[in-house]
């Protein structure tokens, strides 16, 4: 086993979906070829991998499809940065148990994974496609002495919002950015739609519904993890109507 695999062990897939960030691929391929496992897991993957795109019918996705997924992607992996190194990494002992267990029972639940992933994904769509109007896109006020030339605005979906920003400054040390729904004479809930800015201030969010009801949706700073009520202060808000 190569020196540092334990940190490339669980790269194979995304390298496989083209996944892995542009700085994380070539320093990937260069592990791979001293790292025997790495190699050998790769070679197990790849037939199931490349079954997947023909295991449902193409359709166009619609527009709103990815900026979904990669909001879900980017909310998961700021989180995961926030939170340190060590946060989904299990102990020693647990990983090598699932490196020694892995073979084809393993091979063949991943492979019915994805494929049951692409149904659901050809599903959805096609739900989207046939059922339902365009999303609504409602600009968001963000307050000039927060966020300086800042942006942002919600798609609004039938279950779902997309938050869309540009422009954010880094949430304060030791928080993240946080988004809130409001509903007429009710205080703010929380939603699950945890992130923080890329580099360049962009930034994007999925908020999960129900949405019915909604007038108003803030975004503010928060400890790692959410709170309950508002502690933050405000940085944008949009209204609904």
């Amino acid at each position: 086993m190569a020196a540092d695999h334990e940190r490339w062990s669980d790269s194979v897939a995304p390298y496989l979906l083209g996944a892995l960030p542009g700085d994380e691929l070539a320093a990937f391929e260069a592990h791979m070829t001293h790292c025997a496992d790495c190699r050998e897991e790769l070679d197990a993957l790849a037939p199931a991998v490349r079954a997947l795109p023909n295991s449902v019918e193409p359709m166009a996705p619609p527009p709103a499809l990815k900026a979904r997924i990669m909001a879900e992607v980017e909310r998961e992996a700021s989180l995961l940065a926030a939170a340190g190194p060590e946060a989904d990494r299990p102990p020693a002992p647990a990983r090598r148990r699932r490196r020694l267990a892995f073979g084809m029972p393993r091979l063949a639940t991943l492979a019915a994974a994805a494929a049951l992933l692409f149904v659901g994904v050809a599903i959805g769509v096609g739900v989207d496609q046939l059922g339902s109007d365009a999303p609504d896109t409602v600009a968001a006020k963000v307050d000039p002495a927060m966020a300086p030339g800042a942006g942002a605005e919600f798609e609004l979906g039938d279950a779902a919002a997309t938050l869309t920003a540009h422009g954010l400054p880094p949430a304060p040390s030791g928080r993240v950015y946080q988004v809130w729904i409001k509903r007429a004479g009710q205080d703010p809930e929380p939603t699950a739609a945890l992130f923080s800015p890329a580099k360049d201030g962009s930034a994007t969010a999925m908020v999960p519904g129900p949405l019915d009801g909604v007038n108003q949706m803030l975004v503010t700073d928060e400890p790692i993890g959410g709170s309950r009520t508002p502690t933050g202060k405000v940085y944008l808000i949009a209204s609904m109507s």
